[in-house]
């Protein structure tokens, strides 16, 4: 597979192991173009080159072999950005640029190495909600027993049927689960089927959590509304990595 880079404004730039310089923006703007999502990430490139075939990435005036794209994130590595690799086949796609960040834990002394780890992982933990745009705030701990997903492999997705609700409110009380035990953030669209319209969306949930209750866009009137309930996933460890999703065919009572 080959992947062209998109001319345009990348502002950064990243020079591989054959002194090729590439173009990127970082994960700020990134999120700036897609506030929403929507994009997603075809391939991965390091420092040190690639020893398969099958992933090339070509410019002008260079070309570097690429890994394919990875879920799971080494403890040495970080992402530093991303290549615009965009066409009308394959809108909105990016090369992710991950660099080693080992040069950093080496040049420290071992206790203070160990300090500054035990201060990043409290820092982190205290600021996680902060560092991940789009976290859905109303959603809180939510465990039901027995639904824990064991596999870090695969997503378990919750069962929906038929939601119901108040005529003349537009609240809906049921929990928009993210099972315990996934490894990616869930979040929620709900859809008119008949009309196309969005009645709801969620911000991202974590594993472990729910939003218990939400307000819908509009009241509706008495009756049976069939739905689609739109589930999107984005990875734990990479929140700029969308998984697999679903839809799920429900019903919406009105009473």
């Amino acid at each position: 597979m080959e992947w062209k880079v998109k001319r345009g404004n990348a502002p950064l730039r990243f020079k591989d192991n054959k002194g090729n310089v590439w173009k990127y923006i970082s994960g700020k703007q990134l999120m700036e173009r897609y506030p929403n999502g929507g994009y997603r990430i075809v391939a991965d490139m390091k420092k040190r080159e690639n020893p398969s075939e099958g992933i090339t990435l070509l410019d002008q005036e260079n070309q570097s072999r690429l890994y394919p794209c990875s879920r799971q994130k080494k403890r040495l590595e970080r992402t530093a950005g991303y290549i615009d690799v965009s066409s009308e086949e394959y809108p909105d796609s990016f090369v992710r640029i991950r660099k080693s960040s080992l040069f950093r834990s080496l040049i420290l002394p071992i206790l203070l190495l160990i300090i500054l780890i035990a201060a990043f992982f409290l820092g982190w933990m205290l600021s996680r909600e902060e560092e991940v745009p789009g976290l859905d705030d109303t959603a809180v701990s939510y465990r039901v027993e027995g639904v824990r997903n064991t596999d870090p492999d695969t997503i378990a997705l919750p069962g929906i049927s038929i939601l119901k609700m108040k005529a003349g409110s537009r609240t809906v009380e049921f929990p928009l689960i993210n099972p315990e035990g996934n490894t990616c953030y869930m979040a929620y669209t709900i859809v008119d089927q008949a009309s196309g319209e969005t009645l709801y969306e969620s911000g991202m949930i974590e594993p472990g959590k729910a939003v218990l209750n939400f307000d819908l866009n509009r009241t509706l009137e008495p009756g049976t509304y069939s739905i689609l309930v739109q589930i999107k996933t984005n990875d734990l460890e990479d929140y700029t990595v969308e998984l697999n999703g679903a839809e799920i065919p429900a019903e919406l009572v009105v009473e």
